[in-house]
Order: structure tokens, then sequence, then C-alpha cells
């Protein structure tokens, strides 16, 4: 029996058509690394329309964007029997409080996880002067840059050594 040579070029097209469209999804799946900052929220806190958790998230994809980061950025709320995930950022933020009139204050104690090992931040504090007049959502957007900032300071030297010199 003989095949005609249009089915053999057909053949042919199809299977080289399927081999490099299926050649570029394969290579990009391993190189799929992410930073998850896993945020440990207290459930008797009162929630607003935008919570900490959702402030520290974008607060941390803006300052990743801004530095120019090599891996990305997902946040994730803390859950229990969740597996650890390999680079993880755990924030334990306390409520934002005005110590004294027109400063606000971020605490929250964090810890890196980088491929098994722990590097424990501390608490980290960040202090904002309010303006007379400043709109309480801008307010808190700086507030939360600003610890996400304190906090990439910390990070970058472990996870991003030769990404930009530390600062001292």
């Amino acid at each position: 029996m003989k095949i005609p040579y249009r089915h053999l070029v057909l053949v042919g097209v199809i299977s080289l058509t399927h081999l490099a469209l299926s050649a570029p999804a394969a290579a990009a799946e391993p190189s799929a690394s992410k930073l998850t900052i896993v945020v440990v929220e207290s459930l008797q806190h009162q929630r607003g329309a935008i919570t900490d958790f959702d402030r520290i998230d974008m607060a941390f994809e803006q300052v990743a964007k801004e530095r120019n980061w090599p891996i990305k950025t997902e946040g994730e709320r803390f859950a229990a029997n969740t597996e650890d995930h390999e680079i993880e950022l755990r924030v334990f933020p306390q409520p934002i409080r005005e110590e004294i009139p027109g400063e606000m204050v971020f605490r929250g104690w964090m810890t890196l996880m980088n491929k098994g090992t722990k590097h424990d931040f501390g608490v980290v504090t960040f202090r904002y002067h309010r303006r007379a007049g400043e709109p309480t959502e801008d307010v808190l957007e700086k507030v939360f840059r600003g610890a996400a900032l304190k906090a990439a300071d910390k990070l970058e030297p472990i996870l991003f050594p030769d990404l930009r010199p530390a600062k001292s």
C-alpha cells in the first residue's frame, strides 16, 4: 500500500507543530520560584473593607516591583495544616497604634524561611508622622509600605545578595 506524499507532509507538519508548541511550556515550569508572604492575623481584630492582610500584600508587591526582585510575591493568610513554602516570609502584625499624637506605628514580628533555613528578623517597627489633614487611607498605605521597605532591607541580603548592596 502506497501512502501519498502529501499525507506524509501533513503528518510531519502536525508533529513538528505539536513539538514546537509544547517545548516552551515545559521549559517555563521549573523556574517558577516565589516568595510567599504569610500573614498571621488575630481572629478578634475588627475587619474593614481593606484588611491589614490586604495592605501588607499590596505593600510587598509594590516594593518587589520597585526593587526589581527576580521572584514573584504572593500573599497568603495563615491557615492550619498547610505545607511550608520553599521561600516564606511570615508576618505577625500587631494593630497599628498611635503612640503619640500624629505618629502611626507598625510593629510586626517577621521570620524568613529560605529552603529550610530560618532567619528571625525580630519585631520590625516603622513610624510615620502624619501631616495635619492627611487622609487616613494614605497614612495607612505609607505605614505598611514603610514596614515592607524595612523588611526588604533585611531579606534582600539573604535572598538576593547580588541584586544591590545592603544598606548600612
